[in-house]
């Protein structure tokens, strides 16, 4: 583990988001997904680090950045909240990196809200309507009777929702990192709320605009992806002019975590190429 540091706080306007920096080299902007945080960059970061300045947060309402009862968790509300970060730290054209929820955000970031980048990559994105597992959707209709169980019961569902996005079995510290950030009644009650607040629409809206896409951009994909099917990647590719594709085998919707080697090398090789031009 590299033991990143979210050492900054930056006050979004849907709460205060924790964030840091680590590496040297060209700007590149790590955004998790749901229900994860920063900590699935961790390794990618490990490898890359000599190569290329990460920036890393926490989104509003995950892992270590501010949860609080009304919050707005929405998609759209974090494509804003990640154009104002960058506008804080005053970032030119930085490469843009997200996943699964974090695909949406930056692309919200670039495409919506009109933030300049070098380039976008997706990997394993919530990029394209209807989205969200069976487990994820029903949770979304019954948020109220799911964030009253014990928490006992809540860490063991969301253990198990967990392990279906990765092929590969993960060890004991993995999924603690994973599941911690949720815990306690602070965390059990944001985790119900970011689900109860998926945004379809936003999706809807995104998809009208990715055939306008200008920027070099990668779609990564785990092959094994139960959460969202590679089909899905690969319409995503089909939308965007000129867009590469890499398919990751053996990975599963946490790729960077099932695989980081191959993760790590295929984005370091696109990204070698896309910085340069």
């Amino acid at each position: 583990m590299t033991g990143i540091h979210l050492d900054s706080d930056f006050k979004s306007s849907i709460g205060l988001i924790r964030h840091g920096v680590v590496g040297q080299g060209s700007d590149v902007v790590l955004v998790h997904g749901t229900p994860t945080s920063s900590f699935v960059w961790d390794h990618v970061i490990e490898r890359l680090q000599s190569k290329y300045r990460f920036h890393i947060l926490d989104l509003p309402g995950y892992g270590c950045s501010e949860k609080f009862t009304g919050q707005e968790v929405r998609l759209r509300s974090f494509a804003r909240a990640l154009a104002e970060l960058i506008e804080h730290k005053g970032l030119v054209d930085p490469v843009l990196v997200g996943h699964d929820f974090g695909a949406a955000t930056v692309m919200g970031a670039h495409l919506v809200e009109n933030i300049s980048v070098k380039a976008i990559a997706i990997a394993d994105g919530v990029v394209l309507s209807p989205w969200g597992t069976d487990f994820s959707r029903h949770v979304k209709e019954h948020e109220a009777v799911f964030a009253a169980v014990p928490n006992y019961i809540h860490e063991a569902i969301l253990r198990a929702h967990l392990k279906s996005a990765m092929a590969m079995k993960p060890d004991e510290q993995t999924m603690q990192a994973l599941i911690n950030p949720w815990l306690g009644n602070e965390g059990q009650m944001a985790y119900y709320r970011q689900v109860s607040q998926y945004d379809y629409d936003y999706t809807t809206q995104l998809e009208i605009l990715y055939p306008t896409l200008s920027v070099p951009t990668l779609v990564m994909w785990g092959a094994l992806d139960r959460w969202v099917d590679i089909s899905e990647g690969k319409r995503l590719h089909s939308m965007i002019p000129d867009a590469e594709f890499a398919t990751l085998p053996d990975a599963g919707h946490f790729s960077m975590i099932d695989t980081p080697g191959l993760f790590s090398d295929k984005l370091d090789h696109w990204m070698s190429k896309v910085i340069n031009l």
